[in-house]
């Protein structure tokens, strides 16, 4: 008896795991079916390209959402879906999701040689490159290229992307020649596609970087025929099309004009004594003050202020009164994008953060038949993590010189606040190379860089926690002095000076001395000490040069 009932044990203990081996093949196969009908849906949506219509991507936002929370994917559908979501947040304005969505992508898509993977990381580099940050973009781009080299992307429209992305680096890197090549590269790509519906704007895109080549290379009349071709499109007059194209058409558009006009009406005019040159001057104006309204209403202060800095820089006008209206300028941009950091790490991080966080932990009630807990945390950790790091280099960006690698001005005019409102003694020592504009032009723009470069390096090894060091702006260097290090101020710009004096330099083979000027002042409260210190450094100027005066 016994061994008849250990029998049926055993037996209905087999039957139980056959059981469930079987619900669990049935389960797999099911969900393996159910992933291949949605692979088919998910290729019918990508198939389709996107409508221009507010209520168009609405519709297929709620699609491509419902399919991502509800239904069973492969990997590479689901990164595939996540960026159709992200370019449609892209195209509504919606810069938070927009990322938060790639960010999504990039994790299914991790490992994949797919086209798609390629694009999310020219999508990047493109963000990057709106926001100036050079290095980062470059990352992104080696990124895209180790996966697939350029020549080996088989979708056509983001191979034409990737070349404009090449082309625009060179462009940030004054290789003028190989950006040249790369836009046109993406040109005659396009040219093979005529009838796609992406082909226009994309031409339109390729066509305004030509414009700001010719314009840096000295063809004013290429530049101009490029600008014409494009001034009535219906991207800039319809609604949708301007909301859609600001960040790759409409922005670049306005700086590559303003370049060309101040080429052409400024810088051509600065050596004549004209009647109609004060005219043209503020006709100039007037089409900056147009693309500076166009950035302060859209978020985009960052393109305006270094469009400004290399209008000052490149075709100084003699007009008083447009010069000191874009001084002003600067100073605002100056403050609010200092404002739009610390409100960004005090806010947004925790935001987005916490939005990622919910979000995927909902997503995993919902979908616990598939996913498991440890997906979802790495997940979101994955997210969070990498936001906070990406806006922590942001801050950081902004508080540092990139090139000299000290504090920049607007951390000085912060920090100036601070020390005056304290009542405490301060020192203020201001530096200036002498004979820089020489040097630049005997030796390169580059050559000078690495001027700069070095007394930075010189001028950090004198900072400590009561001495800040910035970069004041050119090739003006400013520190402030506080506390115990005030009685030794003007030790330390004379040790500056003479390592300045002292230094050897590789790009001269005759001895080439390079020496810095320097004022130095100390005051309290609401004594203009900084101007004081600019007084001792114009004495050093005007005395002979690589001086410190007190």
């Amino acid at each position: 008896m016994q061994k008849i009932s250990t029998k049926k044990i055993t037996i209905f203990i087999l039957f139980i795991f056959v059981a469930l081996l079987l619900l669990q093949l049935i389960y797999v196969a099911q969900s393996h079916l159910e992933k291949i009908a949605n692979h088919n849906k998910v290729e019918t949506i990508i198939s389709k390209d996107l409508a221009y219509s507010w209520d168009t991507m609405d519709e297929q936002l709620a699609t491509l959402e419902d399919i991502a929370k509800h239904e069973q994917l492969f990997k590479d559908d689901a990164g595939v879906l996540y960026e159709r979501t992200a370019l449609i947040y892209l195209q509504k304005g919606d810069n938070i999701s927009y990322y938060k969505n790639l960010g999504y992508a990039l994790y299914y898509l991790n490992g994949s040689d797919d086209d798609v993977a390629v694009n999310i990381y020219l999508d990047l580099a493109n963000f990057y490159l709106n926001n100036y940050s050079f290095t980062y973009a470059q990352e992104m781009l080696d990124k895209a290229y180790a996966i697939k080299p350029i020549e080996d992307i088989t979708n056509p429209q983001i191979k034409s992307y990737a070349y404009r992305m090449q082309g625009i680096m060179h462009i940030m890197k004054y290789n003028y020649n190989e950006a040249e090549t790369a836009i046109m590269n993406s040109q005659r790509v396009l040219e093979k596609h005529p009838n796609e519906v992406y082909t226009t704007s994309y031409m339109a895109m390729n066509d305004v970087w030509l414009a700001r080549i010719y314009e840096e290379t000295g063809r004013l009349a290429k530049c101009k025929e490029k600008l014409d071709k494009w001034a009535d499109s219906d991207m800039f007059t319809t609604k949708i099309y301007r909301t859609i194209y600001l960040r790759d058409f409409i922005i670049p558009y306005y700086q590559a004009k303003c370049y060309y006009l101040c080429a052409e009406n400024i810088k051509e005019y600065n050596n004549i004594a004209s009647m109609d040159s004060g005219a043209k001057e503020q006709a100039v104006i007037n089409f900056l003050h147009e693309f500076m309204d166009l950035c302060e209403a859209n978020n985009y202060e960052k393109a305006e202020l270094y469009t400004i800095t290399k209008v000052q820089k490149e075709y100084p006008t003699r007009n008083e009164t447009i010069q000191k209206e874009l001084n002003f300028v600067l100073n605002q941009l100056n403050t609010t994008l200092f404002n739009q950091q610390n409100y960004t790490i005090a806010s947004v991080v925790n935001d987005v953060v916490s939005d990622a966080t919910n979000e995927l932990q909902d997503a995993g009630v919902e979908k616990k038949q598939h996913l498991t807990n440890s997906l979802l945390r790495t997940f979101s950790w994955f997210i969070g993590i990498s936001t906070l790091a990406f806006l922590l280099v942001m801050v950081s960006n902004s508080r540092f010189d990139t090139l000299s690698g000290l504090l920049n001005r607007n951390m000085f005019n912060y920090n100036l606040v601070k020390i005056k409102s304290s009542k405490a003694k301060y020192g203020i020592i201001m530096i200036d190379i002498d004979d820089f504009k020489k040097i630049n032009d005997n030796y390169g723009h580059l050559k000078g860089d690495i001027v700069l470069r070095r007394l930075g390096q010189i001028i950090s090894k004198e900072t400590t926690p009561d001495i800040k060091a910035y970069r004041y702006g050119g090739e003006e260097f400013v520190l402030t002095v506080e506390r115990a290090d005030l009685a030794y101020i003007k030790a330390v710009a004379s040790r500056i000076r003479t390592h300045m004096e002292e230094q050897v330099w590789e790009f001269d083979d005759n001895d080439l001395l390079i020496t810095v000027s320097i004022g130095c002042a100390i005051g309290s409260g609401d004594d203009n000490v900084v101007m004081r210190a600019d007084d001792n450094l114009y004495i050093s100027k005007t005395n002979g040069k690589n001086q410190v005066t007190m």
